[in-house]
């Protein structure tokens, strides 16, 4: 395999995993919220509900297809598909397909939002729901909710053996070390090795571990209520989706720091073509990874519902953004694809995200 195609083969595998995952909004929230609004149980499978997910599927997979047609048409009468013509063809124009698809697909999904809003007043929905929802405090405590922090040790054990094996080989290390490969697999950035140049990618490995155990927190944190009409049931459902996302998350989690001291040994030792070759085909690890979470949850959140929450589609901003002064909570289960997220009008959750950046972002800027 050459880098041209192995180029194309990660870039296209990206831009597939985000064009699926975006069509697939509508089936990774709970059965009882569309784009980002409740609807009453048993009315998941309306005539106008379906009809609206179709419609949001078909156009997403329509304008992503019809995007990366261009794409490769135009990168083909470039010669982008052998190693003189790859230049910006692996670059900005790939990453500007993507950044318009997501753009589209967001579009489409504050679209679907409106017109689920709109059906659900038209339909007068909102006064079938379940005016309330069973609180269980004991829920916390339950130690199934999520994998113990102990299963994190793997992580920090590749962690250790990638800064280990950098100082343990530290004098053998060339005295330039390549920092990164452009689209065409040449190296562009070449620096002295210095301890800041050589361990690097260490620190971001340890600010990747930080955040995988934050969002294992999250998943035990974010705020929890029954279904009044079966509740011991919704308990069961949640317990296994937590926990099935806390296994993930760990997977994912060391899928990436692997992948990383891969990257690492590679800039460290490789030479310089076949170095930018084998990075290129090793970042399919994270993207595969990521798609078998994805789907992974997808099975284990299948036909899970939301408790009923009065009034509160108006705090969900474009279906997707929680905003709510009056709820204490930090952490809430997203409504639309799956996992948690903040409630933006909590200051916590502002100087949760400042310090998340600070530990992801301060070894890079180190490094530079």
């Amino acid at each position: 395999m050459n880098l041209s195609m192995a180029t194309w083969l990660v870039m296209g595998g990206v831009y597939a995993f985000v064009t699926v995952a975006s069509a697939l909004q509508p089936y990774l929230a709970p059965r009882n919220i569309l784009f980002g609004v409740s609807l009453p149980l048993g009315k998941e499978n309306d005539a106008d509900v379906l009809k609206l997910k179709k419609s949001y599927i078909s156009g997403v997979l329509g304008i992503s297809l019809l995007l990366a047609a261009i794409v490769v048409t135009l990168a083909a009468l470039n010669g982008a598909f052998i190693e003189e013509g790859l230049s910006v063809w692996l670059s900005a124009v790939p990453v500007g397909a993507l950044l318009l698809q997501l753009a589209v697909s967001g579009a489409w999904f504050i679209f679907s939002h409106s017109k689920a809003l709109s059906l659900k007043e038209e339909r007068g929905w909102e006064a079938l729901e379940t005016k309330k929802g069973t609180a269980d405090l004991k829920i916390r405590t339950d130690k199934r909710l999520i994998y113990s922090p102990v299963w994190f040790l793997p992580h920090l054990l590749v962690i250790v053996i990638c800064a280990g094996a950098a100082w343990l080989f530290y004098d053998r290390i060339p005295e330039q070390i390549i920092m990164h490969y452009n689209a065409q697999g040449v190296p562009d950035r070449i620096e002295p090795k210095s301890v800041a140049a050589v361990f690097q990618l260490n620190l971001i490995q340890l600010g990747m571990l930080v955040l995988f155990y934050f969002v294992n927190y999250t998943t035990q944190a974010a705020r929890l209520k029954l279904h009044p009409g079966a509740p011991e049931e919704h308990r069961e459902q949640q317990i296994r989706y937590r926990r099935g996302m806390s296994l993930l998350n760990m997977l994912l989690g060391l899928g990436i720091v692997i992948f990383m001291g891969v990257v690492q040994a590679f800039t460290l030792y490789a030479g310089e073509q076949e170095g930018g070759i084998v990075i290129a085909v090793a970042g399919m690890i994270p993207l595969l990874l990521s798609g078998a979470a994805v789907f992974g949850l997808m099975s284990l959140g299948k036909n899970r519902t939301e408790a009923p929450r009065p009034g509160e589609d108006g705090h969900w901003k474009a279906g997707a953004f929680y905003w709510n002064r009056n709820d204490a909570s930090i952490f809430v289960e997203k409504r639309s694809g799956i996992g948690f997220t903040l409630n933006w009008a909590h200051p916590v959750s502002w100087l949760v995200i400042i310090i998340l950046l600070g530990i992801i972002l301060v070894p890079i800027i180190l490094g530079i």
